[in-house]
């Protein structure tokens, strides 16, 4: 695992510590309706609370319609990793949450939405 590699979960059956606490966590209906607001949550830490100290945490979360960037979230160290998005899609594609820890570097995760 290299700093500069984007980082996914290998097995979710067996999740490392370092995963618990940097895979984002998607929160997002499965269907949606065309062109209609929804509610994205995006959580880094998800099983465990990732740290938010000046020398360790999550400093951005960007969140893409397949390729295409729909936003970016910036933290400090006196917030908590976790944004409440509503966004809307025109098809279905795959959701794409990246997250950037100042030491553990971009780790990514993913969530098929079906847009009817």
């Amino acid at each position: 695992m290299s700093y500069y590699d984007i980082q996914k979960l290998d097995d979710p059956a067996d999740k490392t510590t370092l995963e618990k606490k940097h895979v984002p966590h998607i929160v997002a209906p499965d269907t949606v309706e065309a062109g209609e607001l929804f509610e994205v949550t995006v959580k880094m830490g998800n099983e465990i609370d990732h740290p938010m100290e000046e020398g360790h945490f999550i400093q951005y979360l960007e969140l893409y319609a397949d390729y295409y960037q729909i936003a970016r979230v910036d933290f400090t160290p006196e917030t908590q990793a976790c944004a409440t998005l509503m966004i809307k899609l025109e098809e279905s594609c795959t959701l794409r949450a990246f997250e950037f820890c100042n030491l553990h570097g971009q780790w990514e995760a993913a969530k098929e939405i079906t847009v009817e």
